[in-house]
């Protein structure tokens, strides 16, 4: 790995192990990005995420770019590590224990408190079920937060497979909703490698399309996600949602699908009726989704000490 912008006040390997939170791009069928938030973590060489087994995604990169409850600021770098992912999803049990034990030893206190009673484990087993996903580094980018990224990042291509789809009107109340998120969103798109990658960006919203400030050339008709999320204190709150579309001629990013617009002030955070329906839902579905694969039940429990 390459570090492109060395400096005495940070190293990327510090941003990585201590941020709460990784921008995660994965790749759809048709080569197009799509980036949601994802909690990170290092071991052994590689960027470790997990995700519900009841909501799967597979990824080659993450971008280090919200430093909330990390101790770091935004005076910090960005951050972007491309790999190649192996996806461990054959042991949903081992998975299940595996994500149990962080929770108990670096999740939120009220998770940290609350996930040693098999209760509370068991009404939450739908979200517990993990698919983990190891990403080994290939390449690492870091560059100013209010600059441009490197030229190699510099490009947002179109793959062959992607054909862009019919542009939608963004409604009213999405700009009514954008000021509670305190920095600017996260631009997916494809580098001129075929490498996902990701940036903070300035955003211009009318009716029709959105204006990205960014510096990054675009090629007419390639894909690209706009991400929103914010996470409040040690995720004592926790919102997202993603813009899907393509960039056209003109450089503008034409809307085709909005994805967990919630539009109500109840955030995913702990406690709030957002996540427990979440977690209601999770759990009415996972034994239908065990079944329909021919898995076993499984246990909501820490790895059980030998």
């Amino acid at each position: 790995m390459s570090q492109l912008l060395p400096g005495p006040a940070f190293t990327c390997q510090e941003i990585i192990d201590v941020y709460k939170v990784a921008e995660f791009v994965s790749l759809a069928r048709d080569g197009s990005p799509v980036c949601w938030p994802l909690t990170p973590d290092f071991e052994c060489g590689r960027l470790v995420f997990s995700t519900g087994y009841m909501y799967p995604a597979k990824a080659r990169n993450a971008l280090f770019s919200d430093p909330t409850t990390s101790g770091r600021s935004d005076d910090d770098p960005l951050v972007l590590v491309q790999g190649l992912a192996e996806v461990f999803d054959q042991d949903i049990q081992r998975n299940t224990e595996r994500y149990v034990d962080q929770l108990m030893s670096k999740g939120p206190l009220a998770l940290r408190l609350g996930l040693r009673f098999p209760l509370l484990r068991r009404a939450m087993l739908g979200y517990l079920a993990r698919i983990f996903i190891e990403v080994t580094p290939q390449r690492e980018h870091a560059w100013a937060r209010r600059g441009a990224p490197p030229a190699a990042l510099g490009e947002a291509s179109r793959p062959a497979a992607f054909s862009p789809g019919q542009g939608i009107a963004l409604p009213p109340s999405v700009a009514r909703w954008l000021p509670r998120y305190d920095r600017p969103p996260v631009l997916a798109y494809i580098d001129r490698d075929g490498w996902p990658a990701a940036t903070r960006v300035e955003v211009t919203l009318h009716p029709s399309h959105i204006a990205i400030g960014s510096g990054i050339a675009t090629q007419d008709g390639a894909p690209a996600c706009l991400t929103y999320h914010r996470l409040v204190g040690n995720y004592r709150s926790n919102d997202a949602f993603i813009i899907r579309g393509h960039f056209d001629a003109a450089g503008k990013l034409i809307p085709e699908r909005l994805v967990g617009y919630g539009g109500t002030g109840d955030d995913r955070g702990l406690g709030s009726l957002k996540l427990l329906r979440l977690f209601r839902d999770l759990g009415e579905r996972l034994p239908v989704q065990l079944a329909r694969e021919g898995r076993p039940g499984l246990v909501a429990r820490p790895t059980p000490k030998r």
